[in-house]
């Protein structure tokens, strides 16, 4: 995935507006039906709820009017959540997907 050392070494190189090309291109929307984020979520140290480990290491938590973590999600809305998104998923859904 195109974030933290890997994202940089891709924009020092110049490379990353190819690299970010080449997984566009390749979005697949059956791959997209079956991303992790759909189904599972991961938990941080502290308890936060985020949706998949990506957006864990890009502190992105889960939001739904305020961030979420094991202490205060409802299981309703976290069903219900919307999934925050970035150019790092186009990863999970190039080709035959990353989940």
């Amino acid at each position: 995935m195109p974030i933290n050392r890997f994202y940089s070494r891709l924009r020092q190189s110049g490379e990353y507006d190819e690299y970010m090309g080449r997984l566009i291109d390749a979005f697949s929307p059956e791959a997209a039906k079956e991303v992790v984020c759909r189904s599972l979520v991961s938990i941080g140290y502290d308890g936060r709820i985020y949706d998949c480990d990506f957006n864990q290491m890009l502190n992105l938590p889960v939001v739904n009017g305020k961030p979420l973590d094991i202490f205060n999600f409802d299981f309703e809305s976290l069903l219900n959540r919307r999934i925050r998104f970035g150019s790092h998923c186009f990863g999970c859904t190039a080709g035959g997907g990353g989940s």
